[in-house]
């Protein structure tokens, strides 16, 4: 039991995806000195040419439009983030509104074609390295030999213009656990994010969480994925933080049932069996491409094997102060 469905209400608390927030302005300005540094000449490149050109504009449509164009263009710096967090805030729903998946069944609509569902993924690490290419099987580097990492001098980027990408394998122990024969598959995520020096405690079997989107109540199709949050690290791993930390933060402080789930899904003995001399090998599960639905998943690169959706019949899901039941949904071949 890894994946948990969540009423709309609570998914809206647990990611931000409306008006930006502060992090995720923060974003936009660069995690490097040298993406800040070109945030700046581009801010003050496109305001000297905006005013300028709405000097010039003023002797056409008057003082009064020339004005308002000229402080839009002089505050780019500060309004150019802001309004960027604002479409890609848009673009990870695609428009589409958040559905309740038990009030979808109550009003008779097709559930199929109803909305987004959201649902709260508990699972742990199965793998992490590096890779210089999200798109190929590229070497794959061992994150211990970057333990002095430090995102502003890294060498791949100086080189190519593209930085380091950390390589995560997502499972849940229905995968790699002792069940997975009697359960015939299971949940796997591949995820990719710049490298950062935040992520250098990730080990792996550490726990794991986020939130998914699925267009399917069944979630046999997955649309979209936050930022995944690993308490144990404490690091939020992603390229956007799309999640509300505070809020999911909060909600694994004080629903004691769901961090009991994701300290089971904890499988630290298998960074424990590598470090007694095994050597780490690639991952030999064929993946395949789960499609990069534009606006869904931005900044999050993923692949999807045997998505494969059990959920227990007597798992309750907590809404407000009450408890509902949710219906077994069965397995997706």
């Amino acid at each position: 039991m890894a994946l948990m469905p969540l009423p709309t209400d609570e998914v809206q608390r647990l990611i931000a995806v409306g008006a930006p927030t502060a992090i995720q302005y923060s974003t936009y300005w660069g995690r490097t000195a040298q993406e800040q540094y070109g945030r700046v000449l581009e801010s003050a490149i496109v305001s000297f040419l905006g005013v300028s050109f709405s000097y010039f504009m003023s002797f056409v449509v008057g003082g009064f439009v020339a004005t308002i164009f000229g402080s839009l263009f002089l505050f780019w710096g500060i309004l150019s983030p802001e309004l960027k967090a604002y479409q890609r805030n848009w673009e990870f729903l695609g428009g589409r509104e958040l559905v309740d998946p038990w009030g979808v069944r109550e009003s008779g609509r097709d559930p199929e074609d109803a909305g987004l569902y959201g649902a709260l993924f508990l699972g742990y690490i199965a793998d992490v390295c590096v890779v210089e290419d999200a798109t190929t099987y590229s070497y794959e580097y061992d994150l211990a030999e970057f333990a002095d990492y430090n995102m502003n001098d890294d060498e791949l980027e100086k080189y190519t213009g593209r930085p380091y990408l950390l390589r995560l394998l997502v499972a849940d122990k229905s995968v790699n656990g002792q069940d997975r024969d009697d359960i015939g598959g299971g949940r796997e995520l591949q995820v990719h994010a710049r490298l950062s020096d935040e992520y250098l405690d990730v080990r792996r079997g550490m726990p794991v969480s986020g939130i998914l989107l699925s267009t399917s109540p069944r979630f046999d199709r997955l649309a979209a994925i936050t930022d995944l949050f690993v308490p144990d690290a404490g690091c939020w791993i992603g390229d956007y933080p799309y999640l509300n930390r505070a809020e999911v933060e909060d909600l694994l402080a004080r629903d004691d049932e769901i961090w009991d789930l994701l300290q089971l899904e904890s499988n630290l003995e298998i960074d424990s069996y590598d470090n007694q001399g095994t050597s780490r090998t690639e991952t030999g599960i064929a993946t395949e491409n789960a499609g990069r639905d534009s606006g869904y998943n931005a900044g999050i690169k993923k692949s999807v094997s045997m998505w494969m959706i059990r959920l227990n019949p007597s798992m309750q899901v907590r809404r407000g102060r009450t408890r509902k039941m949710v219906q077994a949904l069965g397995r997706v071949g």
